[in-house]
């Protein structure tokens, strides 16, 4: 029997690239240039917040017809083609001087992010592997946490030295060569290349169908209420994440420090993700939600704390924050396959209602910032959003069991 790994964790580090370019480098890392952005152009707070509601919109449209997309010319090349235009819009972004000019460029990214991102990403896992598929997600989905490790510093850097526009160029040549290198990693099935789907040695039938879905299910009522939370969620993994940078900055705190905590954050989101996976996979749903749902809730706590000052809270923050962004990626997936009975679909949807979550949410920060002067009371509301998300799916887990 051959000792070599099997091809689906080649695919599963596709995914891994993936999200490093479309979503460590097309939407985590843009939190560095929003103030400069912002500072360069002399845009109001909401204006800012409003580029990325774009980005957030033009997810929405896209997760409208990726799953037909995926189905129709398959997984490698819808993910292939995402990231070519992750690349294309740095490009955009580097020349870009007017507010619409930028919202384009913003649309780009966000059809990039979600062609080559987590329900393609979560497709490919269902197809690949029929066990671990926790750890596999959380692995796939850590790439956009390498990223962001060293992404931040590397950038700020930049654009300290040469200008913003250099820094978006230097990011873009990155995400073309993360293209190249998804197209020769993804296929889009294992039977066409003769391979079943990966099974861990010792699994049992039992193992395998416990965390199947196949025999679940949820009623209109209760379907409604999981996409009320996916909604809640997309607030604060959304809007609530990429105005950490302004959250931080409108407290007194400099650039490179922030840069440094993006970069310890980008650290955190991977090993988040990979822990959640885990937890998933070997405590089930409630232990995976509790870890996931905790740990954010603690970071959004901490965050309204940021204009005390000081080092320990926002790096206690920021590595609560980290931890819980798991709840992006890898509980989409495990909602869909403990709660619903069509798997593919009900990632997409669920998806969906997270991306209108941070559609819905996205002008948020940024209005209240120009109403309250500050950043803090929209992290209030996304602390008391993400509470009810979690006694929502909490509640339709109970109903399950």
């Amino acid at each position: 029997m051959s000792n070599r790994p099997h091809y689906a964790w080649l695919v599963c580090l596709g995914g891994a690239l993936a999200l490093f370019a479309v979503m460590g480098l097309g939407v985590n890392v843009f939190s560095v240039y929003q103030p400069e952005i912002i500072r360069l152009n002399g845009f109001t707070d909401a204006q800012g917040s409003w580029i990325t509601t774009v980005r957030s919109l033009f997810i929405l449209a896209a997760l409208l017809c990726v799953n037909q997309l995926c189905a129709r010319f398959g997984l490698r090349r819808i993910m292939s083609l995402g990231i070519l235009l992750a690349g294309l819009s740095c490009v955009c972004f580097a020349f870009a001087r007017s507010f619409p000019m930028y919202c384009a460029a913003a649309a780009l990214t966000g059809i990039g992010y979600c062609w080559a991102g987590m329900v393609p990403i979560s497709l490919a896992v269902g197809r690949w592997f029929q066990d671990r598929r926790g750890l596999a997600l959380g692995l796939a989905s850590a790439g956009s946490g390498v990223s962001t490790v060293f992404a931040p510093v590397l950038l700020t850097k930049i654009m300290e030295r040469h200008g913003m526009a250099a820094a978006f160029l230097w990011e873009g040549a990155v995400i073309f060569l993360c293209a190249l290198l998804v197209w020769l990693l993804v296929r889009d099935d294992p039977a066409r290349m003769g391979l079943t789907p990966y099974i861990r040695s010792g699994s049992s039938q039992a193992e395998l169908a416990a965390g199947s879905g196949a025999h679940a299910g949820l009623s209109g009522g209760q379907w409604g209420l999981l996409l009320l939370a996916a909604l809640f969620v997309g607030a604060s993994g959304g809007p609530g994440f990429s105005h950490l940078t302004m959250l931080y900055t409108s407290s007194g705190y400099g650039s490179l420090f922030i840069a440094g905590l993006l970069s310890y954050l980008g650290a955190m989101i991977s090993l988040g993700k990979i822990l959640c996976g885990q937890v998933y996979d070997r405590l089930g749903g409630r232990g995976g939600n509790l870890f996931s749902f905790g740990t954010l809730l603690l970071s959004l706590a901490l965050c309204t704390l940021a204009p005390m000052g000081g080092t320990l809270l926002p790096i206690l923050a920021i590595t609560a924050f980290g931890l819980g962004m798991s709840i992006t990626a890898v509980s989409p997936a495990r909602w869909a396959g403990d709660l619903c009975a069509d798997y593919e679909s009900s990632v997409r949807t669920i998806t969906l209602a997270f991306t209108a979550g941070m559609l819905v949410f996205g002008p948020l920060p940024g209005l209240l910032a120009d109403w309250l002067g500050g950043y803090v009371p929209a992290y209030i509301t996304f602390f008391l959003l993400l509470l009810a998300a979690f006694l929502i799916v909490r509640g339709l887990y109970r109903k399950k069991d």
